[in-house]
């Protein structure tokens, strides 16, 4: 952990001094106080606890969706991504005093920011949280930096925009460190002759590719799903090498297994990402 810290430190302080443009887009993207200080706004993924003085049922602990919205008693569903803790407090407030509650004080306390997540040819692959503005150069620091077999030119981050997914192909070089990540943004840095698989399974990360590999054995390579994963809702995602259009494979897993029709599986191609939602059913 002091390694990281350190590293990051430093990468800032490179950043600071030689990339002042970088800065820049930072500050735009911050918010001040009236102090000056910097303010954290909600962000999708976020968990938080919400507390109400004297109501203990009222206590929840909820995770923001990626359209930035909760859901809390007597309120129903209600947004609050992109809102101060205190501006969320006052919302939640607002809407309880309508016809539930004389006075109520509450309380919004984040317990967990929400994450990014990195895998492939870095030394220390898995999801790190997201605090104030981070760029691609400062993830790659947290994750202790990239393997010598990495491509760099190539660096992959998958974005869920509204209901879809966008891909950015970034070259680290040159982009690294003004490219500024967002909450649940899968970063993929690939070697050569890999797969990933990404998303509800116990072990993401990058796999050797090999020929005649599936879908389904790909899942297994990477642990198996999660408890919370759609086994029905597999992609598979390929890109043609130099091409920006990509192919998108849908693979009902859980109904091949069950019905055994192994015809509807898919055989990967290198480079190929296997993405694995989550069920929210």
């Amino acid at each position: 952990m002091i390694k990281k810290i350190f590293l990051l430190i430093t990468f800032s302080i490179i950043i600071f001094m030689a990339y002042p443009q970088a800065n820049k887009e930072v500050d735009k993207q911050a918010v001040a106080s009236e102090d000056g200080n910097y303010v954290y706004r909600i962000k999708p993924g976020d968990t938080i606890e919400i507390s109400v003085y004297g109501e203990p049922n009222l206590t929840k602990t909820v995770k923001v969706s990626e359209e930035g919205k909760i859901i809390y008693p007597f309120i129903g569903e209600i947004i609050i991504g992109n809102l101060t803790t205190k501006e969320a407090t006052a919302k939640i407030e607002n809407l309880l005093k309508k016809d539930y509650f004389v006075n109520p004080q509450v309380n919004i306390f984040i317990k967990e920011y929400a994450k990014f997540f990195i895998i492939g040819a870095i030394n220390s692959e898995g999801s790190y949280e997201l605090i104030g503005n981070l760029s691609l150069l400062e993830a790659l620091a947290l994750a202790d930096g990239a393997k010598q077999n990495a491509n760099l030119t190539n660096i992959k981050i998958i974005r869920k925009v509204g209901n879809e997914e966008k891909e950015y192909i970034v070259d680290f070089n040159k982009h690294g460190r003004d490219f500024l990540l967002q909450p649940l943004d899968r970063i993929i840095v690939k070697g050569y002759g890999d797969i990933a698989v990404l998303g509800q399974v116990r072990k993401p990360g990058s796999y050797k590719y090999s020929k005649g590999l599936t879908a389904i054995e790909a899942i297994a390579l990477a642990g198996g799903f999660t408890d919370i994963a759609d086994q029905n809702a597999v992609k598979v995602i390929r890109r043609a090498p130099g091409q920006d259009k990509k192919e998108t494979f849908n693979v009902p897993i859980a109904h091949i297994l069950k019905s055994g029709d192994k015809s509807r599986d898919v055989e990967l191609k290198e480079n190929d990402i296997i993405s694995v939602p989550e069920s929210f059913f």
